[in-house]
C-alpha cells in the first residue's frame, strides 16, 4: 500500500537535472524525495554547484547569489555564468602575463542547461521549468551568454534540448518541436508566469526564497528581518534621485554665480567707461581748440594791433611838435657857443691856439710811445729776458736776440723731420687700427680663424651662388691641433697654411661655385678643391706615432672622412725636435718650423714668427685668435696714444719758437725812441707849463673860457634833447610801421572761421593767462595757452589710456573665462558699450531670470526631494511594523513553545547619525522660502550641497554613513517577545542577545519559517501552495538538539526541505528527509552523483 504523500496539494521540487554545469560535465538527473532530501559530500565536491544551478533558474541573472552560504563571510564567489558554462576547475599561473587563470573543462561552444521539475501529490500535472543557456567559441564575458527560459508542463528530459542547442540556442525549433511550452528569452516574464503555476505570490517571496539559501549564519532578529524580510528601502533610490536632481539646481547655481561673477567682473567698467568718455570728449574738445588757436590768437592780434595803431598815429603830432621845439632851442644854445668861441680864439693873437695844439701833438707821441712800449715789453717776455731801462741795454739784448735767431733758423730742419717722422708712424698705426678693428668684427661675426679677405670672398661666393656659408668650408676650420699638442702648432701651421686656406667644394656645388669664381673679380687669390665625397676611396693610409696627422682632431661631418684620407695621404709629416732628426725621416718638420718635403726639398718661411698666432688659421673655432687680435688692438691703441703724445710736445715746441721768432721780429723792429716813454712825458710836462703860465697872466681869458664851458654844456643837453626827440619821433614812426606790416601779416592768416563756442573757451584761456593780453604779450600768451591745451590733452590722454587698459585687462580676463561672449565683444576697449550691454542685460533680466530658477528649483528639490527623503526617513518606524505585522499573525498561528506563542516589536533604534542627517533634512525644508530671503536660501542651497555631495561621494567613510544614515531598517530594532495562552508577554528577547546559540537559532528560524509562510501562503491558509525551501550548508556547526529544533520548525510550518550539509549530520536529519545525493569530484575536476536513499519506498514517478 502506497503511503499518503505529506502535503500533497503543494508543490515541491521533484527533479534537478543539469547539463554542462560547472565540474557537473554532460547530463545528470537527480529525484528529489518529497518528505526532504540532503545534497552532501566532501568541501570542494560540487554541493553549492548544484545549488547555484537551481538558483539560477529561481533568480533573475542579475540578483542571483553564487554560492550564497560562503558569501555571508568572504567578499564573494568568484563564479559566475561563463566559470559554470565553461567549467573552471582550478586557477593556475599564467607566466606570460604574471597573472591567474582559469582552466576549463569546455573551451569550445558550449550549451549548458538546468531543469526544475515541481510536483504535487494530488495528481496534479508537473512544471518544469528550464534555464537553457550557450557561450560561443572564444567567448568569456557575462555578456556573451546566451539565455533561454522554458516552462513545460510535464516531466520534461533536459537531454532532448541538446539539437536545439548545440550549435547555438535555436529559439524558433523550440517553438516548433513543443508549441504548447512557454519560451521566452528574458528572465522577467518567465519568473512572471512560473510564480503564478508554482504559487509564489511575488517577487519579494521568491527573493526571500533565496535569501533563505544562505540561512546557515543567521544568528539574530536584526540579521533576519533587516536582511531576509526587509527590502531594501526606497530612501536609497530616493537619495539617488535627490543627488542626481540636484545636479539641476547645482547648474541653476552655477548660472546664477556665473551671472553674479560676469556682473562683478563688468561693474568696474561702469566707471572707467565714463573715465573713458570724458577723456575722449576733453581729447576732442582740447583737440578742436587746439586746432583753432592759431585763429583765435590771430583775431585777437588784429584786434590788439588796430587799436594800437589808432593810439599811435594819435601820437605822432605831439611828438612832432617836441622835435620842433627842440631843434629851435639847439640852434640858439649852438648860436651862443659859435660866438663865445670866437671871442676866445681872436684872444691873445692866437697864441692859445698855437699852444693848445703843440699839447696836443705831444700828448699823441706820448701815447704811441707808451703803446710801442707795451708791445716791446710783451715780446721780450716771450723770450723771458728783462726789458731795457736804457738804450744801452736795449742794444745789448738787440745783439743777443740776433744770435738766438740764427741758432733756432740752424735747428728749423730738425724739428720738421721729427714731427714728420711722428705724423708717418702715426698714420701707419691708425691704418693698422683700423684694419684690426675691420678684423676683429669680422672674426666675432664667424667662428673661423682664417684671413679676412678669404672670409669675404666665400661671403661673396656664397651671396652669388645661392648658398649660406656653412655649406663651403676652408680646410682650416676642420682641423684644429689638440690641447695636448699645442706647442706643435706653429709648425704644423707652416706644413699646413697651404691647405687650411684651401676652400672644399662639395661636388653638388662645384658648378655654380666654379661659375662664380670665374665671373668675379676676387681681388685677392683663392684656391678651393673639388671633393667627391660620395665616391669610393681607398683605406686611410697609416701615418706614424710622430706624424702631425696624429696631433689634429677633424671636425666631425661630411667632409671629415675624405679630409682624414687626405691628410694621410699627402701630409703624414714627422714632428721632430731637432735638424738630426730631420735628417732621419722623408718628411718632417721642427719645433723652429724647417719643413723637409718629399726629396732634397727644404723649406722655411720666416717672413713672419713661427710662434706668431695672428698667422694662425687653424681651430674649429676663433676664440683664441680673437684674443690675440684684441692684445694688439691694444698694444696698438697704447703706442698711438704714445705717439700723439709725442706729436703734442713737438708742435707746442715749434708754437714756441714761433712765438720767439714773431716777438723778436718786433724787438729788432724797434728803436730805443720808439720806446722811451720818459722823454716823451717830459715833452708833455713842458708844454703844459707854458701853457699854464700863459693862462694866469691873462684874466678876459678865464672868464671868457667859463662863459664858453657853461654855453657848449647848454648846447649839449638841447642837441641831446632835439635828438632825443627826433629819436623817439623816429621810433615811434618804426613801431607804426612794423605795427601796420604786422597787423597786415596777422590780418592775411586771421580769416578763419571759428565756432563760438571755441572761439569762447579759447579767449578765456587768454584771459586766464594774464591781467590785460596786449599787442606786446599776445604771442607769449599763445606759448603759455598752447602749453597749457597741450598737458591738458596728454593729461587727458593719460587718463584715457589708463582707463582703456584697464578696460582691456578686464575684458582680457572676462574673455579668457567666458570665451562664449566672443561672438559679443573682443578685448579691445573700443568694445566697452558692448560689454555694458551685455553688462545691463545681466542685471536687468538674465541675472533675476537666472536667481528666479534657482530658487524655484531650490524651492522645488527642497520640499519634494528632501521633503520626501525626511518623510520617508520618518515613516519607515511605522512602515517596518506595518510589514512586520503580517509576520506576527502568522507567528500567533503555530505555538513558539508548548504554551506560548511569539511576537515581533519593532523598536526606535536610530544612531546618532541618522539623527542628525534627519535634524539636517528637516532644517532644509522648514522655514520660508520667500524669494526675497535670497541669502537664507543660499544658506539652504549650502546645507543641502554638503549633504548630497557626501551621499554621492565615493569614499568609503562617506559611503558607510550613507548606509547608515539611508538604510531605515538600521534605524529600528526588533524584539522577540513571547506571549501566554493569557495574552501576557511573559519573555523577552532583544534580538537574540542574552540566548544559547541553540535558543538564539530556533527564535530565529522560527521567525523566518513565520516569514516565508505570510509571503507563500494565501491569506488565511495555514499551508503555503509553494512548499521547498533550500538550506546551503545548513546546521554544520548545530549540535544535533539545535538542529532538530530549526527543522522542527519548519516541518511545523509545512515547508519541504532541501539540505546540502555534511554527512555527519545524516542522523540527526533521518526523520527529515527520504532521500541523499551523495557528490563526489574525480581528477579534481569531474563531479560526480550518487543516490543514496534512506528508505527503500519511493513515491512513484508519473
Amino acid at each position: 500500500m502506497t503511503a499518503t504523500p505529506p502535503h500533497p496539494s503543494q508543490f515541491r521540487l521533484a527533479r534537478v537535472q543539469v547539463v554542462n554545469w560547472g565540474t557537473l560535465h554532460g547530463h545528470h538527473d537527480i529525484p528529489i524525495a518529497r518528505k526532504g532530501f540532503l545534497i552532501t559530500g566532501a568541501s570542494g565536491s560540487g554541493k553549492s554547484t548544484l545549488i547555484d544551478a537551481i538558483s539560477t533558474v529561481l533568480m533573475p541573472g542579475g540578483s542571483v547569489r553564487f554560492n550564497a552560504a560562503a558569501q555571508e563571510s568572504a567578499a564573494g564567489s568568484g563564479r559566475n555564468f561563463v566559470s559554470y558554462i565553461r567549467g573552471a576547475w582550478r586557477r593556475e599561473a599564467d607566466v606570460d602575463t604574471d597573472s591567474l587563470t582559469a582552466s576549463y573543462l569546455r573551451t569550445g561552444a558550449t550549451w549548458s542547461a538546468v531543469a526544475l521539475t515541481y510536483r504535487t501529490g494530488d495528481g496534479a500535472a508537473p512544471v518544469t521549468l528550464v534555464k537553457l543557456m550557450h557561450l560561443r567559441r572564444g567567448a568569456n564575458a557575462n555578456n556573451d551568454v546566451s539565455h533561454l527560459h522554458l516552462i513545460f508542463d510535464f516531466d520534461f528530459d533536459l537531454i532532448d534540448l541538446e539539437p536545439f542547442a548545440g550549435r547555438g540556442i535555436d529559439t524558433r525549433g523550440i517553438r516548433k518541436r513543443w508549441p504548447g511550452a512557454t519560451v521566452n528569452p528574458s528572465y522577467t516574464p518567465f519568473a512572471r508566469a512560473f510564480r503564478a503555476k508554482l504559487g509564489i505570490s511575488s517577487e519579494a517571496a521568491q527573493r526571500l526564497l533565496h535569501r533563505t539559501l544562505s540561512a546557515k549564519s543567521l544568528n539574530s532578529l536584526d540579521q533576519l528581518l533587516r536582511d531576509y524580510m526587509l527590502d531594501e528601502p526606497d530612501t536609497f533610490a530616493m537619495a539617488d534621485r535627490a543627488t542626481s536632481q540636484f545636479r539641476d539646481l547645482r547648474e541653476a547655481h552655477r548660472v546664477v554665480v556665473d551671472a553674479r561673477r560676469q556682473v562683478e567682473a563688468l561693474d568696474p567698467l561702469v566707471g572707467l567707461a565714463e573715465v573713458r568718455r570724458r577723456g575722449l570728449q576733453q581729447q576732442r574738445e582740447l583737440q578742436e581748440e587746439n586746432d583753432h588757436l592759431d585763429a583765435v590768437h590771430a583775431r585777437m592780434t588784429v584786434d590788439l594791433l588796430r587799436e594800437k595803431l589808432d593810439e599811435a598815429y594819435a601820437q605822432i603830432g605831439l611828438l612832432q611838435t617836441a622835435v620842433d621845439k627842440t631843434s629851435v632851442e639847439a640852434e640858439r644854445a649852438a648860436e651862443r657857443t659859435l660866438d663865445l668861441r670866437v671871442r676866445l680864439e681872436t684872444t691873445d693873437g692866437g697864441r692859445l691856439s698855437t699852444l693848445r695844439l703843440q699839447r696836443d701833438a705831444a700828448e699823441a707821441d706820448l701815447t704811441r710811445t707808451v703803446q710801442s712800449r707795451s708791445r716791446f715789453d710783451t715780446a721780450v717776455g716771450s723770450w723771458e729776458a728783462e726789458a731795457p731801462t736804457t738804450a744801452e741795454e736795449f742794444a745789448h739784448l738787440r745783439a743777443q736776440l740776433e744770435t738766438e735767431l740764427r741758432e733756432l733758423d740752424a735747428t728749423v730742419g730738425t724739428r720738421r723731420n721729427d714731427v714728420y717722422e711722428v705724423v708717418r708712424a702715426l698714420g701707419t698705426l691708425r691704418s693698422e687700427h683700423r684694419q684690426l678693428i675691420a678684423d676683429r668684427e669680422l672674426l666675432a661675426r664667424r667662428r673661423s680663424n682664417l684671413d679676412p679677405a678669404l672670409l669675404r670672398i666665400r661671403e661673396l661666393v656664397c651671396t652669388a651662388a645661392g648658398l649660406s656659408e656653412d655649406m663651403l668650408h676652408f680646410a682650416g676650420e676642420l682641423l684644429e691641433v689638440r690641447s695636448e699638442h699645442a706647442e706643435w702648432t706653429g709648425p704644423i701651421e707652416r706644413v699646413l697654411g697651404g691647405l687650411a686656406r684651401t676652400m672644399l667644394v662639395p661636388d653638388e656645388y662645384y658648378s655654380r661655385v666654379a661659375a662664380v669664381v670665374d665671373a668675379q673679380h676676387l681681388g685677392t687669390r683663392l684656391v678651393y678643391r673639388r671633393v667627391r665625397t660620395r665616391s669610393g676611396r681607398p683605406a686611410t693610409p697609416a701615418s706614424g706615432d710622430e706624424s702631425l696627422v696624429r696631433k689634429l682632431d677633424v671636425r666631425p661631418g661630411p667632409l671629415a672622412a675624405w679630409l682624414q684620407h687626405h691628410l694621410a695621404e699627402r701630409f703624414d709629416y714627422a714632428c721632430v725636435a731637432t735638424v738630426d732628426d730631420l735628417r732621419g725621416v722623408p718628411r718632417g718638420v721642427t719645433r723652429a718650423g724647417q719643413v723637409k718635403h718629399g726629396g732634397e726639398r727644404h723649406e722655411k718661411d720666416d717672413r713672419y714668427r713661427v710662434d706668431d698666432r695672428s698667422r694662425w688659421v687653424l681651430g674649429f673655432d676663433n676664440e683664441t685668435k680673437l684674443s690675440d687680435l684684441r692684445r694688439r688692438i691694444g698694444e696698438v691703441e697704447s703706442e698711438i696714444a704714445r705717439l700723439q703724445r709725442r706729436q703734442e710736445l713737438l708742435e707746442h715746441a715749434e708754437c714756441t719758437v714761433q712765438q720767439r721768432r714773431h716777438a723778436a721780429e718786433i724787438i729788432l723792429d724797434t728803436t730805443w725812441a720808439d720806446i722811451d716813454v720818459e722823454a716823451a712825458e717830459a715833452a708833455v710836462g713842458a708844454i703844459e707849463h707854458r701853457l699854464e703860465g700863459w693862462l694866469q697872466g691873462n684874466a678876459e681869458y678865464a672868464s671868457l673860457t667859463l662863459d664858453l664851458a657853461r654855453a657848449e654844456t647848454e648846447e649839449k643837453e638841447a642837441r641831446a634833447a632835439y635828438t632825443a626827440a627826433g629819436s623817439g619821433l623816429e621810433r615811434h614812426r618804426g613801431d607804426v610801421e612794423h605795427t601796420r606790416q604786422r597787423l597786415a601779416e596777422v590780418e592775411a592768416h586771421a580769416d578763419s572761421a571759428v565756432p563760438d563756442g571755441i572761439d569762447k573757451r579759447i579767449r578765456a584761456r587768454f584771459d586766464a593767462a594774464a591781467r590785460r593780453p596786449t599787442s606786446e604779450n599776445i604771442d607769449r600768451l599763445l606759448h603759455t595757452v598752447g602749453r597749457t591745451i597741450t598737458d591738458e590733452h596728454r593729461a587727458a590722454l593719460t587718463r584715457t589710456t589708463d582707463a582703456e587698459r584697464r578696460i582691456t585687462a578686464i575684458l582680457t580676463a572676462y574673455l579668457a573665462e567666458w570665451e562664449s561672449r566672443r561672438a559679443e565683444m573682443r578685448s579691445d576697449a573700443e568694445y566697452v558699450d558692448d560689454a555694458l550691454a551685455v553688462l545691463t542685460r545681466l542685471r536687468n533680466d538674465g541675472l533675476p531670470a537666472y536667481e528666479d530658477e534657482f530658487f524655484r528649483l531650490l524651492n522645488d528639490q527642497s520640499s519634494r526631494n528632501i521633503g520626501e527623503l525626511a518623510r520617508a526617513i520618518r515613516r519607515a518606524p511605522g512602515e517596518i511594523r506595518s510589514r512586520i505585522e503580517p509576520v506576527n499573525e502568522s507567528l500567533r498561528r503555530s505555538p513558539f513553545d508548548t504554551d506560548r506563542t511569539l511576537r515581533i516589536d519593532v523598536k526606535d533604534r536610530r544612531s546618532p547619525a541618522a539623527a542628525d542627517f534627519l535634524a539636517e533634512l528637516q532644517r532644509i525644508v522648514s522655514g520660508s522660502f520667500k524669494e526675497e530671503d535670497r541669502v537664507a536660501a543660499e544658506q539652504r542651497f549650502e546645507q543641502m550641497e554638503r549633504i548630497l555631495e557626501r551621499l554621492d561621494s565615493g569614499e568609503p567613510a562617506d559611503r558607510r554613513w550613507r548606509q547608515l544614515v539611508l538604510d531605515t531598517r538600521l534605524h529600528v530594532g526588533f524584539i522577540g517577545v513571547e506571549v501566554d495562552g493569557e495574552g501576557v508577554d511573559v519573555n523577552f528577547h532583544d534580538s537574540s542577545s542574552g540566548l544559547s546559540g541553540g535558543q538564539a537559532q530556533k527564535l530565529v528560524f522560527f521567525c523566518l519559517a513565520a516569514a516565508l509562510r505570510y509571503q507563500l501562503a494565501a491569506s488565511g491558509e495555514e499551508l503555503p501552495r509553494y512548499g521547498t525551501v533550500i538550506l546551503d550548508e545548513a546546521f554544520d556547526r548545530a549540535d544535533p538538539a539545535y538542529t532538530r529544533r530549526a527543522l522542527d520548525v519548519f516541518t511545523r510550518f509545512g515547508f519541504h526541505m532541501v539540505l546540502a550539509t555534511p554527512l555527519k549530520l545524516l542522523q540527526t536529519l533521518d526523520d527529515y528527509i527520504d532521500g541523499v545525493a551523495a557528490v563526489s569530484i574525480r581528477d579534481k575536476k569531474y563531479s560526480q552523483l550518487a543516490l543514496l536513499p534512506i528508505r527503500s519506498a519511493e513515491e512513484p514517478r508519473e
